[in-house]
């Protein structure tokens, strides 16, 4: 029955963060001034909340007014269900206040991407190889890329500007990066232990 319990709340958090209300609360504070939401990064394209949840905390009424991308870095959930969670990223349009409970006994955190503006380069837009796009809309395409141990892809060009967060590999998970346009995408290597990032690119 206890272990039954556990694994309630453990969706239940899962199930707070994903559910959002529709409408901005007036008393409600901007997300980047709830204590445990940092803003790490802006430009005229994006911005970067880096959000890290302790046990059992429960956020402030806070408010996001942009369309914005959660990518999950610790889901705060032990065993094969959290890691399975590990590397989600949820899409949520702007436009909300709510609250989020980590109900666990271990931290959440999460890497969100706000976005502001496309960065549209003039190249030509050609599937990249170990690239799986996971979600493509009118306002952002998310792609995964994943390498076996010992794997790489070579230098590559993106047209458009991007977000690139480290989920598993040799930079620390949360490891974040703007690449702008254009900009030539250094070769990935894997080393010794696979690598998972999650690409997130406005439009």
């Amino acid at each position: 029955m206890k272990r039954i319990l556990v694994l309630l709340l453990a969706l239940a958090g899962s199930v707070a963060l994903a559910g959002q209300s529709t409408s901005i609360d007036p008393a409600a504070v901007p997300v980047e001034q709830e204590p445990r939401h940092r803003l790490v990064f802006v430009n005229e394209f994006v911005r970067i909340i880096d959000a890290v949840l302790p046990p059992l905390y429960v956020s402030q009424n806070h408010t996001h007014t942009l369309d914005n991308v959660a990518v999950t870095i610790l889901s705060g959930i032990a065993g094969a269900q959290g890691q399975a969670r590990i590397g989600f990223a949820g899409y949520s349009r702007g436009g909300y206040s709510h609250v989020i409970t980590n109900p666990n006994t271990t931290p959440m955190r999460f890497v969100a991407v706000e976005l502001r503006a496309p960065d549209h380069g003039a190249g030509e837009d050609v599937p990249q190889e170990n690239h799986r796009t996971v979600l493509s809309n009118a306002h952002v395409r998310i792609s995964r890329v994943k390498l076996d141990a010992g794997r790489s892809i070579d230098e590559h060009q993106h047209p458009s500007g991007y977000i690139s967060i480290v989920v598993r590999g040799v930079d620390a998970p949360g490891t974040w990066r703007w690449h702008a346009a254009g900009e030539a995408a250094a070769r990935l290597d894997a080393g010794k232990q696979p690598l998972d990032i999650v690409e997130v690119e406005p439009r």
